[in-house]
């Protein structure tokens, strides 16, 4: 079994521009189906460039954001339905 798992997990936000009558909405794709398997030792590195994604998988992976679509698995828990007791299990600094 893998430490990570993720199979094409998407998020998608929706942005409203204008108003009343002119109002727009735009749907913006922050992770597009990524699918990868991490096994327990094994260190890996996310690096892209602004606006890849990057820091919105991470959160999807903490439990922070729900995705669109798509399914993950860290150390068998699903993080956005067991996200205090994985929290428990990880850790995740995000810094500016």
């Amino acid at each position: 079994m893998a430490a990570v798992e993720l199979e094409n997990l998407r998020k998608t936000f929706t942005l409203t521009q204008g108003w009343g009558r002119s109002r727009k909405q735009k749907e913006i794709v922050a992770v597009d189906d990524i699918t990868l398997s991490v096994h327990a030792g094994e260190a890996i590195a996310f690096i892209g460039p602004n606006g890849a994604g990057k820091s919105t998988t991470i959160k999807m992976l903490t439990g922070i954001l729900h995705p669109t679509s798509g399914t993950a698995s860290l150390l068998g828990l699903n993080p956005w339905k067991n996200r205090r007791h994985l929290a428990y299990k990880i850790g995740v600094v995000f810094g500016q």
